[in-house]
C-alpha cells in the first residue's frame, strides 16, 4: 500500500480560516500609523463641518482615541496627544499659541484615557457583550469628554480666550460633539475594527450584519428617508418629528443588534451632518438634536446588548436541544418525570413504545410506582426516591417494568429531584437495559457451567490420585507379613479411602458447597464393616444423618473422624464370631452446632484407655477436633459411645 503524506497545501485547504491569519494581522506601528492618518482626516472633517454658529455636530476622531486607549491601553497615550497637532498647529483655531495647542491636547488626551483606564480597571469588555459592557461604554461616553473639556474650558478661559462665552454654552457644544462623536463611531470601531485587529482578514470577511446584506441595505435606506423626512417636515426651531428615528433604529437592533446597529450610528450621523448644514437649522435645534441622539444611541446600545444576549441564550438552548436530541438517539435514553404527589408519569419520551411496547397514553394514566413498577422492584425504587432527595445520594437505578402481557423488561433510571412550589418531580432518562441484563445472565450462566466442570474435573482428579496412593497401600500391605504392618497399612488405606470419598461425592453433587452427607455417611459405614467386621452380616449398622450445612473446610476432618471412630469401634468392641449394633447420628443441636455420635453395643473400653492416652487414632481425632473448632466427649456405658460437637462453619 503506498504511504499518504500530508503536504502543508492540504492543511491550508482543510482550515483555511487558522492559516495565514497571523501574517496578516496588522503590528501596533501599522495600527498607530492608521490612527495618525484617520484622525487627521477626522479632524479636518470635524472642523469643516462646523456650523455658522460655531457648534461641532460631532467629533469622530475622539472615538478614534477612545478606541485606541480601550484596545491597547495608557501606552498609547504620547500618540493620542499627538495625534492633533499637524491639524491645530496648521489651523491655529482661536489664535492659539503652539504651547497653548499641546497644552489642549495634552488635558484632552488626558481625560479621555483616564475614563478607558477607569473602563478597564472596572474589568469591562470592549466586545461589549453584556449589559454592564454597554453601560460602562456610555458612562464612558460622557465622563471621557467631560473630563477632556473641563479642564481644556478652564485653561482658555484663564488664558483669556473664551471671554465673553456663556459657560453652559460652550460645555454644552464641547460635551455633544465629543460624547456623539464617540457613540457615533466608537461602537463601529470596536465591533468590527478591533477583531480584525485580534484576529486578522479572515475573521473581518465572515463579520457580516446578521440581517444580511439586502436586509441591511433597507434598513439604512429607511434610516436616510426617516431622517430625510424629519429634517424637512419638522419644525426648524425643535424637530419636533425627531422621534420617528426610533422606529427605524429600533428595526435594525431587533433583527441584528448591537453590531448591525453600531453601523447605523455613522449612516444617521453622516445623514443629520449633510441635512442640518444644507438647511442652516437653529442653534437650539441643532443641540435638541444632539441631545436626542445621545439618548437614541443609548437606547439602542442597551437593547441590542439585550437581542444579542437573547440571540445567545436561545442559540445554546437550541444547542442544547440538538445535543440532547443526539444524544438520546444515541444511547437510547428516553426524558421521563413522575409527579411524587401522584405517582403518575407527567411527561414520557414517544420512544416508551418502541422500546418496552408499552403505548404512551396507558403509562401517563397508570401510576407509575405502583402499577409499572414490577411488584419486587417496588422497594428498591422506593429507596432511590430517598437516595435522590440526598445531595451526595445514588441518581441511579436498575429496576424490572411490567408488560402489558405480563412480561418483564429491565430499565436503568438516572434522574433527580425537582422541587417547585410545593411540588415534587422526578426527572431523568429511562434507558433501555433488557438486552445487556440478559447477555450478563447468560455470561454468567456460561461462566458457571466452566466453573461448574472445571471443579468437576478437579474433584475428579483428586479422587484418582488418592485412589493410586489407596492401590499403592493395599499392595504394600500385601507385601507384609508383619500383622502390625499391615494393619497399618491397611488403616492409612482406610483414611486414604474416607477422602476420596468426600471428592466423588462432590464431583457428582449439585451444588459443590454442599456435601450428600447423609449418602457419605452411609457408603462410608458401610464400606469399613466390610472391611474390618469378621461377620458383617452380624453388625447391625443403623445411620441417621440430619441435613446440615457444613464449612468448605469441614468434610474432610469430619470424614477422619468418623472412618477412625467407626473403625474402632469395629476392631475393638466386638470379638470375633460376635456381632451387635452401631449407631451412627449427626444432627444440629439446641445451640446451633453439629453434633456426631458414634455408639456401640460391644464390649466397651477398658478403664485404662482415654482420649488423651489412646493410640494414633485417638491422637488424629483429637487434632481433627482441634481443626473444626469443636469438643470431643466419651461415654461409658452399655459399650462406647464418642460425641463429637463442633460449629456448623469454620472457615481459616
Amino acid at each position: 500500500m503506498a504511504e499518504t503524506t500530508l503536504q502543508p497545501s492540504s492543511v491550508t485547504e482543510a482550515f483555511p480560516a487558522q492559516s495565514g491569519t497571523r501574517g496578516r494581522r496588522p503590528g501596533l506601528r501599522a495600527v498607530l500609523a492608521a490612527y495618525l492618518a484617520a484622525f487627521i482626516l477626522l479632524h479636518l472633517v470635524a472642523s469643516s463641518l462646523s456650523t455658522k454658529d460655531g457648534v461641532f455636530l460631532w467629533y469622530f476622531p475622539a472615538a478614534l482615541s477612545v478606541a485606541l486607549l480601550l484596545a491597547y491601553g495608557p501606552k498609547v497615550l504620547p500618540v493620542v496627544i499627538l495625534a492633533p497637532l499637524p491639524v491645530d498647529l496648521w489651523l491655529r483655531p482661536m489664535g492659539m499659541g503652539p504651547w497653548t495647542i499641546l497644552a489642549v491636547s495634552g488635558l484632552y488626551a488626558g481625560g479621555h484615557a483616564l475614563a478607558a483606564l477607569a473602563f478597564r480597571k472596572a474589568r469591562l469588555s470592549i466586545r461589549l457583550h453584556r449589559t454592564q459592557d454597554v453601560g460602562g461604554f456610555l458612562l464612558l461616553a460622557l465622563l471621557g469628554p467631560l473630563l477632556a473639556s473641563l479642564p481644556v474650558y478652564a485653561l482658555l478661559r484663564h488664558m483669556g480666550i473664551l471671554q465673553g462665552t456663556h459657560l453652559t454654552n460652550e460645555v454644552r457644544i464641547l460635551l455633544l460633539s465629543d460624547a456623539l462623536g464617540v457613540l457615533t463611531l466608537g461602537p463601529a470601531l470596536l465591533l468590527w475594527v478591533r477583531p480584525w485587529l485580534s484576529l486578522g482578514s479572515p475573521r473581518l470577511r465572515s463579520l457580516t450584519p446578521s440581517p444580511g446584506a439586502l436586509e441591511f441595505l433597507a434598513q439604512a435606506f429607511a434610516l436616510i428617508l426617516t431622517t430625510v423626512l424629519v429634517v424637512r417636515f419638522s419644525e426648524p426651531g425643535t424637530l419636533h418629528m425627531k422621534y420617528l428615528l426610533f422606529l427605524p433604529m429600533t428595526w435594525m437592533v431587533i433583527r441584528g443588534g448591537l453590531r448591525t446597529a453600531s453601523l447605523g450610528f455613522p449612516i444617521l450621523g453622516l445623514a443629520l451632518t449633510i441635512l442640518i448644514l444644507r438647511n442652516d437649522l437653529p442653534v437650539d435645534a441643532q443641540l435638541g438634536i444632539q441631545s436626542f441622539l445621545v439618548a437614541l444611541f443609548g437606547m439602542a446600545m442597551f437593547l441590542g446588548s439585550a437581542m444579542d444576549a437573547q440571540r445567545t441564550a436561545l442559540d445554546i438552548r437550541d444547542r442544547r436541544g440538538r445535543h440532547l436530541n443526539q444524544l438520546m438517539e444515541v444511547t437510547g435514553a428516553i426524558p421521563w418525570e413522575m409527579d411524587l404527589n401522584t405517582g403518575r408519569c407527567g411527561y414520557l419520551g414517544a420512544a416508551v413504545l418502541t422500546h418496552f411496547s408499552w403505548p404512551q397514553d396507558l403509562w401517563l394514566k397508570k401510576p407509575f410506582w405502583g402499577e409499572v413498577i414490577h411488584p419486587e422492584d417496588q422497594l428498591s425504587f422506593l429507596r432511590f426516591l430517598l437516595e435522590i432527595s440526598r445531595p451526595e445520594g445514588d441518581r441511579q437505578l436498575e429496576f424490572r417494568l411490567r408488560n402489558p402481557d405480563g412480561g418483564e423488561h429491565w430499565v436503568r433510571v438516572a434522574g433527580g429531584l425537582e422541587s417547585r412550589q410545593g411540588q415534587g418531580r422526578v426527572m431523568g432518562f429511562l434507558f433501555d437495559i433488557h438486552a445487556h441484563k440478559h447477555a450478563e445472565e447468560n455470561a454468567l450462566r456460561a461462566t458457571l457451567r466452566e466453573k461448574d466442570l472445571l471443579l468437576r474435573e478437579i474433584h475428579h482428579r483428586v479422587k484418582n490420585n488418592l485412589q493410586v496412593v489407596s492401590s499403592l497401600l493395599r499392595l504394600q500391605a500385601s507385601t507384609q507379613e508383619d500383622p502390625a504392618v499391615h494393619l497399618a497399612l491397611q488403616e492409612a488405606q482406610e483414611r486414604v479411602q474416607a477422602i476420596a470419598l468426600i471428592h466423588q461425592k462432590l464431583k457428582h453433587a449439585p451444588d459443590f458447597s454442599q456435601l450428600d452427607l447423609p449418602g457419605y455417611v452411609q457408603t462410608l459405614a458401610e464400606r469399613l464393616v466390610r472391611s474390618y467386621a469378621s461377620v458383617p452380616a452380624l453388625i447391625d449398622l443403623r445411620v441417621q444423618v440430619a441435613t446440615v450445612e457444613l464449612g468448605p473446610d469441614a468434610p474432610v476432618p469430619l470424614g477422619l473422624i468418623l472412618n477412625e471412630l467407626v473403625a474402632n469401634a469395629l476392631q475393638h468392641a466386638f470379638p470375633p464370631g460376635q456381632g451387635g449394633s452401631l449407631d451412627i447420628e449427626i444432627e444440629p443441636d439446641a445451640q446451633g452446632r453439629i453434633t456426631l455420635r458414634v455408639a456401640d453395643s460391644g464390649q466397651g473400653l477398658p478403664e485404662s484407655v482415654d482420649l488423651e492416652s489412646g493410640g494414633l487414632g485417638f491422637q488424629l481425632v483429637r487434632a481433627l477436633t482441634d481443626q473444626l473448632g469443636g469438643t470431643l466427649e466419651l461415654e461409658r456405658r452399655r459399650g462406647a459411645s464418642f460425641l463429637l460437637s463442633f460449629p456448623p462453619s469454620r472457615h481459616p
